[in-house]
């Protein structure tokens, strides 16, 4: 069982991830949800939350959802709603290929790794 402190850096870790592949700007939680499964960590460009401005917000960015009981991290979609996705989570269901530690290269550490 992990609480929202260690969620939050879970994400923010792959947030931080993400900002090293090339064209990628560096990205802030902007928001979070608690839910019974865990947490919904919503975020956009670190640049768009200092500024307000549009031009520098990004797209497609899909919600991360940090497990409460295991720590585990799934990269939502963005096709449906936060719910939709919260559903199959809590239902067993949600085949996440963006997963860390399925699909992201190195961030099997992201649970149990320093930080």
């Amino acid at each position: 069982m992990i609480d929202e402190a260690r969620a939050r850096h879970i994400a923010e870790k792959i947030l931080a991830q993400d900002a090293t592949r090339p064209g990628t700007p560096t990205l802030a939680i902007v928001h979070v949800q608690e839910h019974p499964i865990g947490w919904v960590f919503y975020y956009d460009s670190a640049k768009y939350v200092r500024t307000g401005n549009f031009m520098d917000a990004t797209v497609g960015n899909a919600p991360i959802v940090v497990e409460r009981a295991t720590g585990q991290a799934h990269i939502t979609g963005t096709a449906r709603s936060t719910g939709y996705y919260l559903t199959e989570l809590d239902a067993g269901t949600h085949a996440c290929t963006e997963c860390p530690p399925a699909g992201r290269q190195g961030l099997m550490q992201l649970r149990y790794g320093s930080g």
